[in-house]
């Protein structure tokens, strides 16, 4: 696809951002705060909105070497959850943007923390609401926490994955208000599955409710350790997910609101579900997966070894690769992970010693051509910015249907087009080859097209119109 200029962009944001407290494992972003952990068992907090930072040691008290294993920052970037894993077990920690010292999650003792869904509707600065936690063992917690408590207000298991015990690394949840009180919406996935529940009530009931029914769940061929789950955000709604598996990205649309039963007694809430194989972006190179992966509106950012292939989500093509300009030290292990950051629309990549921030800029604008090149028309002008692209789609519209010898509906489309053919090159189009009937409904079209200051245009074309009529009376009579 051709592109005026790129849409992705990357910059290095911060070279050594530990700031000497060991090297980055894993990072987290939300509302221009980024949230690093190291291999020294040390948090950064980076809040770029206002230009300062600071660092918790969660290594204090604890003998041997430490590591941070996952950071986790709500979207508002004021609640962080970690998890820090070292020869004495696991331990998860909580802490707020405004506190120095952090709150060990005693609960959640020797269990490591792999995946975290905020409740982005109702989340605020003074109180994180509920909470769901995955962990490696295959279970689902929930937690709440109200930060003038300066202690969890609870915390309880809520489902475990007893048929087929498997990590789960990747969480999302969304809830919707109906007239009996809220829907909860919960994506899960662990190496093999994506696991869905939805319910209404508090998360407790939902859960509690699998007990008597059936867990929905889509299982793929393949395994994947590192297998991700992503919801796109889009005016604080997720539209669409996508889920790095074993056997591609599996994705589709999120219709909250309008859901309809499924056989098993569940609701289904993702719609369009598709399947995009990594042979398709490997280069002939069988199953490259990637290790990373960040969801746009249109596109999917893969990290695959040193760079991110940017795959556009509708038409399955590679159209950018972006690189980052590491320390020679930092090469040889590559970029570790990818992050998004919704509240301020824009993404990071991370090394063991950098952050790189990738910037999107109009992403849309080419979409109309991609909607148009696989015949999506409605969506094409949907996606079109001026006359000039809806012309284009009108023109592919007629001239297939004019192929097909469907001349009435190419003289309708052929009737919308303003600019990329004249008024006569389409008469012409009729009369060459004796169509009277379509050239006749073109006129008629491109006069309901008309406005009213248009009069020449509007008297030359009704004349021409009444000709025709009168021509087909006579022929009629005789």
């Amino acid at each position: 696809m051709e592109r005026r200029h790129q849409v992705f962009s990357v910059d290095l944001l911060e070279r050594y951002a530990t700031k000497g407290r060991g090297a980055i494992t894993c990072m987290a972003t939300g509302n221009d705060v980024i949230v690093l952990g190291t291999s020294k068992g040390w948090v950064i907090r980076h809040d770029f909105g206002v230009g300062d930072s600071y660092d918790i040691d969660l290594s204090v008290g604890r003998p041997g070497e430490q590591s941070v294993h996952k950071v986790f920052v709500d979207p508002g970037g004021s609640h962080c959850i970690a998890t820090v894993i070292g020869s004495s077990g696991a331990d998860t920690y909580y802490t707020h943007a405004k506190w120095t010292k952090p709150r060990i999650l005693s609960k959640l003792k020797g269990l490591v923390v792999n995946a975290v869904a905020w409740n982005r509707q109702h989340i605020t600065e003074a109180s994180t609401r509920e909470i769901i936690m995955g962990t490696d063992n295959g279970q689902l917690y929930e937690m709440a926490v109200d930060v003038k408590d300066k202690m969890e207000k609870y915390v309880k298991l809520l489902f475990e994955l007893k048929e087929l015990p498997e990590a789960f690394t990747g969480l999302q949840m969304e809830t919707a208000s109906v007239h009996n009180g809220t829907r909860f919406y919960v994506m899960a996935v662990t190496p093999t599955r994506l696991y869905s529940f939805t319910g209404i009530g508090s998360l407790e009931a939902v859960f509690a409710s699998y007990v008597d029914r059936t867990v929905h769940f889509m299982e793929l061929p393949g395994e994947i350790p590192n297998s991700e789950l992503h919801f796109f955000i889009k005016q604080r709604r997720a539209v669409h997910f996508a889920w790095l598996s074993g056997a591609g990205i599996y994705h589709g649309d999120l219709k909250f609101g309008v859901q309809h039963s499924s056989p098993n007694g569940d609701e289904n809430f993702v719609e369009n579900k598709a399947l995009l194989d990594y042979s398709k972006f490997s280069e002939g190179v069988e199953g490259v997966k990637p290790s990373s992966l960040a969801v746009s509106e249109f596109h999917f950012l893969l990290l695959i070894g040193n760079k991110v292939k940017v795959v556009n989500r509708i038409s399955e093509q590679i159209v950018e690769e972006l690189y980052f300009d590491q320390t020679p030290d930092a090469v040889s292990r590559g970029i570790f992970g990818l992050c998004s950051d919704a509240s301020a629309g824009l993404f990071y990549a991370y090394d063991q010693n950098s952050i790189f921030q990738v910037s999107v800029n109009d992403e849309g604008r080419d979409m109309w051509k991609v909607y148009l090149d696989l015949k999506e028309y409605a969506a094409a002008l949907a996606n079109c910015r001026d006359a000039l692209q809806r012309d284009q789609v009108y023109l592919v519209q007629a001239e297939a249907a004019f192929a097909a010898k469907e001349f009435l509906r190419a003289a309708s489309f052929y009737a919308k087009i303003n600019y990329v053919l004249s008024f006569e090159e389409i008469s012409l189009k009729f009369i060459s080859i004796g169509e009277q009937d379509a050239l006749r409904t073109f006129l008629l079209r491109k006069l309901d097209n008309l406005s009213k200051d248009e009069k020449c245009q509007i008297t030359m074309i009704s004349t021409w119109a009444t000709e025709l009529y009168l021509d087909k009376v006579h022929l009629f009579l005789n």
